[in-house]
């Protein structure tokens, strides 16, 4: 089973401690990682499909960027071999930049019929996975509500987005959906789990599946 992991701090963080426990954790969903960060308020995603845990320890590259990283949010995923994707391409998180912030979306989960949605906005991610279409939805609702409604706020045009997303296509989802100052979590079948690290480290939130 694929998960997700983000980090969210009042601060720009270097996660060397706490990435390599996730992939540590996520050993047996050997077919792939990606992770997702920040950098002069642009995303930016690491890549690969080699396995995340091989001979006794987490993937090299994988380590390295946990090293390096310095940025408020993260995001990373860990592919299992089911999810469908064997093009490194197609690893989350994916990014897209609309309403003046650039974003990073992960997601795990089984949604029926939403690889047919056809995208009004642009650009339009060309990966064959669905769950590029979600992010595509989520964000073409979003910036349609603002065209609405200038002053709407982030929180509400994607609560109404979710709403609308979950009406049209239902089906079981755990996200994340990031900018380069906010975090948002929705889940609907698969807890988030808050992890008890979060209470002892300062201004930092550890969220994970």
């Amino acid at each position: 089973m694929c998960d997700i992991f983000a980090i969210s701090a009042g601060y720009k963080h270097t996660p060397k401690k706490y990435l390599p426990i996730f992939a540590e954790k996520g050993k047996q969903n050997m077919n792939g990682w990606g992770i997702g960060f920040f950098r002069d308020d642009q995303a930016f995603t690491e890549k690969s499909d080699e396995q995340i845990f091989s001979q006794k320890q987490v993937h090299e590259s994988f380590q390295r960027l946990a090293r390096v990283i310095d940025s408020r949010i993260i995001i990373s995923h860990i592919t299992c071999p089911k999810s469908g994707g064997r093009h490194i391409d197609h690893r989350h998180p994916f990014k897209l930049s609309f309403l003046d912030h650039s974003w990073l979306f992960a997601q795990i989960g089984v949604v029926n019929h939403i690889e047919e949605y056809q995208t009004i906005e642009k650009p339009r991610l060309t990966f064959d996975v669905y769950t590029a279409r979600i992010f595509e939805f989520l964000r073409d609702r979003m910036v349609l509500l603002h065209n609405q409604n200038p002053y709407i706020s982030l929180y509400m045009a994607l609560r109404i987005s979710i709403q609308k997303l979950m009406s049209d296509y239902p089906g079981e989802y755990s996200f994340f959906l990031a900018n380069e100052s906010v975090l948002f979590a929705f889940c609907n079948y698969r807890q988030l789990m808050l992890l008890k690290e979060s209470q002892n480290i300062g201004d930092i939130l550890l969220i994970t599946s």
